[in-house]
């Protein structure tokens, strides 16, 4: 904080106060909300900065310590559009990121769709794209005692409500009240204030010391300018029509914030409704984010935004990984030939710099040596157990993103798969290996406890462990489920075919080279619907060569499974999981899961519609076998929702990992 600078710049005859922290010609510039600052921003600046961008945050006009409007009651949000254009022209930037949070947001938004070219990208926390004027927020539809309508009521009200109090309590007030997840409102014989509870404290993540900030610089304008802005301002037309933004934009949404409960608001941003002003939109739900997620959860709320920084890059990107990964490695990339290619290069370039901190190396375990991934180092360990027709490389993103945040990355080559070793009697392999597997794994490189992730058919020996071993296990995130009922299913069911005795799916198989093998399954798994071939087919059949790989699945990666299952070949695959699915082993039919459990689906995972599936999960049922198991639904998420959609798993799992610590 020491190293942030402070400075006054005018911008459209008012002196504006700049907090500036960072150098170099990427900037990103915040753009704060009510009830906050440039403060507010304080985790993000340092994030960025030391990553190698220029961060900006300032105070809007009229607040903290930026001068006020000489006609407070004229000020509308054009003046905060034009304050943005006007504050880079002042500091001679082209182009940079608009970062902006509840009302912030806004200007953020018409900004990046009036001057295209003077915006990177848009990162918006808690507000999707609206625009000011009547039908802004339908406060119509709520009661009368709603906090915004009240404090769009003429000068007095909202002030003399202010005014019973000294600024800190306000902004105490309003920051515990803006914490919870239900929207404010008061009784007819009461003021918003009054619905402020003294016996419930600030939050963890707002200190004393946060507040005495804040009160600091609200002494100093006061509330009279935040009342017309956003307020009163809120229903004025500012004459924009038919407005788009064409920048790459973020909208992150905590599912705990009460502005999600407003009228419309969830169904505008789920049914992707808000893609008709902002086409090229990324969405990611924050779990138990508030209304202020970005003070609530800045370490998760950072790494959104640098990887969004990352793939959207501007000239150049120079990435400083030592400031908080724990390991050295220093990427630049210069702007060469088209500007779409080059970003995509430099994404890519940035996970290959952090791909090759992973470490590889051999650990035997139950007489195998097996193919063990890691980056991080600590205590606290997250362990990641793939599917099919996955390997260690399926969970690249989650480790890269969970090392980054402090924690000890592992994956590893199921035995059999890969790199790692074969069991000498591949037809008498059943899932008691692969939980001894993971035991003896903790158990061979001296980990006491761990967190497991597991996704498709690696997420059974997670739930084993777990119900087994509880002491071993800190929680469990599991990515689809992992039981079935063929019975219920056509006989060209995939997991049938493949459950038939040697010979069958192996010719089918053998019939392509390994890597259009793994080029195949994916495309089918991908889909929404249950692969199923008619009699007189083979499941390969079902391919259809005329669709390409999915866009985040490229042909690199491709080659990267190709190169391991060139190893392992696919009869120990087909052996486990499948045809070992129908072996009993021998477990209580009672087995209860009692670790913290996150079960993560994708709406679109044609694993959803097996016979149960749905009702089971939807009902809670299977809660009875893991009682303390939140659920999570993706609504475009599909069987490899951790590769598709990497930053909201990453987040999510960050999230899980934050809230039951080791």
């Amino acid at each position: 904080m020491e190293k942030i600078e402070h400075k006054y710049v005018e911008v459209g005859g008012l002196k504006l106060h700049v907090a500036e922290i960072g150098s170099g010609s990427n900037v990103v510039l915040f753009l704060h909300g009510f009830p906050e600052i440039w403060y507010s921003w304080r985790h993000q600046m340092i994030a960025v900065a030391n990553n190698g961008y220029r961060a900006i945050a300032y105070d809007c006009r009229g607040y903290g310590l930026s001068e006020q409007p000489a006609e407070l009651e004229k000020a509308t949000f054009n003046d905060l559009v034009e304050d943005v254009v006007g504050l880079l022209d002042s500091l001679a930037i082209n182009k940079a990121f608009l970062v902006g949070k509840d009302f912030g947001g806004m200007p953020a938004y018409i900004v990046a769709a009036l001057h295209p070219d003077r915006v990177a990208g848009v990162v918006s926390l808690g507000i999707p794209f609206m625009l000011p004027g009547p039908a802004a927020v339908q406060s119509h539809l709520l009661p009368e005692g709603f906090y915004v309508s009240r404090w769009q009521e003429p000068v007095g009200r909202a002030e003399e409500d202010f005014g019973r109090f000294d600024v800190k309590s306000v902004i105490r007030n309003i920051y515990i009240l803006f914490c919870g997840s239900e929207i404010p409102v008061a009784a007819k014989d009461q003021e918003i204030m009054d619905l402020f509870d003294p016996a419930i404290p600030l939050p963890s993540w707002f200190s004393e010391e946060d507040l005495a900030v804040y009160a600091s610089l609200y002494e100093k304008s006061g509330f009279c300018f935040p009342l017309q802005i956003p307020y009163r301002a809120l229903t004025v037309d500012c004459g924009y029509t038919d407005l788009k933004v064409s920048a790459a934009t973020l909208l992150v949404m905590g599912e705990k914030d009460y502005v999600f409960k407003f009228p419309g608001m969830r169904d505008y941003i789920r049914t992707g409704a808000v893609k008709h002003f902002v086409p090229d939109l990324d969405t990611v739900y924050i779990a138990e984010g508030n209304h202020f997620m970005q003070e609530q959860f800045p370490e998760q709320i950072n790494q959104l935004i640098l990887t969004f920084l990352g793939k959207h890059g501007l000239e150049y990107m120079s990435w400083d990984i030592t400031s908080q990964r724990g390991f050295e490695y220093d990427y630049e990339v210069l702007l060469k030939g088209d500007m779409y290619e080059i970003k995509q290069a430099r994404f890519e370039c940035f996970c290959q710099a952090l791909m090759e901190n992973i470490e590889h190396k051999y650990v035997e375990v139950g007489g195998l040596k097996l193919h063990v991934a890691e980056i991080g180092s600590g205590s606290n360990v997250v362990l990641f157990l793939h599917g099919f027709p996955e390997i260690w490389y399926s969970w690249r993103h989650q480790m890269i993103a969970v090392a980054n945040n402090g924690y000890r990355a592992i994956a590893y080559d199921c035995r059999g798969y890969g790199l790692s070793e074969q069991p000498a009697e591949l037809e008498k392999a059943t899932f008691n290996d692969l939980v001894e597997d993971v035991v003896g794994l903790l158990d061979s490189l001296a980990i006491n406890k761990a967190f497991l992730v597991g996704k498709d058919f690696g997420a059974m020996p997670a739930y084993i462990v777990a119900a087994l071993h509880p002491d071993r296990v800190a929680g469990v995130i599991s990515l689809g489920p992992s039981a079935v009922q063929n019975h219920l299913l056509p006989e060209g069911f995939y997991i049938s075919r493949w459950q038939e005795p040697v010979g069958r799916a192996e010719a089918d198989f053998g019939r392509f080279d390994v890597k259009s093998v793994i080029r195949n399954i994916y495309i089918l798994f991908s889909g929404s619907e249950i692969p199923v071939a008619a009699k007189d087919q083979e499941i390969m059949d079902l391919f259809d060569p005329a669709i390409p790989l999915p866009p985040w699945f490229s042909e690199e990666d491709l080659s990267v499974y190709a190169s391991l299952y060139e190893k392992s070949g696919f009869c120990f695959p087909l052996q486990m999981p499948y045809r070992s699915s129908a072996v009993d082993c021998g477990y209580s039919s009672d087995l209860k899961v009692l670790s913290p459990t996150l079960l993560v689906m994708g709406e679109k995972d044609y694993f959803f519609k097996f016979p149960g599936i749905g009702d089971y999960i939807r009902t809670g049922a299977v809660k009875h076998f893991v009682p303390d198991m939140d659920i999570k639904y993706i609504a475009e998420g599909n069987h490899f929702v951790q590769e598709q959609l990497p930053e909201q798993i990453n987040q999510l799992i960050l999230s899980f990992l934050g809230k039951h610590g080791i």
